[in-house]
């Protein structure tokens, strides 16, 4: 099995980037150029994958704590549009 790009990645606009590498691109069926609010909120969302992933991890341990949940709990703030990680 292969494994995804590592992270972290970021989203500027509709566009995700693993540090320098251009990823991907989130697009709207009536796209005319202009990234829409959709568009980046589906980027930044895609952004956290690596940080959705690692937060699942920690809380599926069986010695998973508070700082598990509080990091997950986090990462959920940042996916809802809530600023920096």
């Amino acid at each position: 099995m292969k494994t995804h790009t590592p992270g972290p990645w970021e989203a500027h606009g509709c566009t995700l980037y693993a540090g320098k590498c251009r990823i991907g691109q989130t697009w709207d069926a009536e796209y005319d150029g202009l990234p829409t609010p959709e568009m980046e909120a589906n980027a930044r969302l895609i952004s956290l994958a690596p940080q959705m992933l690692l937060a699942l991890e920690r809380l599926a341990h069986p010695m998973a704590d508070d700082d598990d949940l509080d990091y997950a709990r986090e990462v959920i703030r940042k996916a809802k549009g809530g600023g920096q990680l």
